[in-house]
């Protein structure tokens, strides 16, 4: 069948994790397909759903009896429990994500990197100076005068 293709990529366009020629080729086809567009609708909610759904943490002390029941099976194993930031990051839409990393490359782009590339900075002091031993040059260097041109007038 035709729909198969479209309806075993419906999650990743869902998440936004095809390319452009394969968006777009889902998007025609739901436009035209009822079916098709029907699985979408349900995955959209779905997916809308599960977002909605909070995480409950587990009842007091279950991190305690569970460690003492792990040093059996294995010493090296340790469990943490997973904060409020970490479930923030882990329900962050990848969109999101990525516009975070971006923010703090630019942050770090800004506060490290940048400073680094701007040429000499301009110090005011130094300029001052050149600018005075420029003008004691020109000013002990002097031109000299054209010569004068005695010009008799006879009539």
């Amino acid at each position: 069948m035709r729909c198969d293709w479209f309806k075993k990529n419906l999650s990743a366009y869902i998440d936004g994790e095809v390319n452009f020629l394969t968006r777009w080729r889902i998007k025609r086809h739901l436009k035209s397909c009822t079916d098709c567009y029907k699985d979408y609708i349900r995955l959209k909610n779905l997916r809308k759903i599960s977002k909605i759904i909070l995480l409950k943490s587990p009842e007091p002390g279950f991190y305690e009896r569970l460690q003492a029941k792990l040093p059996r099976l294995s010493p090296n194993i340790t469990l943490k429990k997973t904060g409020s930031l970490a479930k923030f990051w882990m329900l962050l839409p990848l969109p999101g994500k990525l516009a975070i990393g971006g923010v703090a490359i630019l942050i770090l782009f800004l506060l490290v990197i940048y400073p680094h590339l701007s040429g000499s900075s301009l110090n005011i002091n130094k300029f001052e100076e050149e600018y005075l031993r420029s003008k004691e040059i020109f000013s002990v260097v002097e031109e000299p005068a054209p010569p004068l041109l005695l010009v008799s007038e006879e009539r």
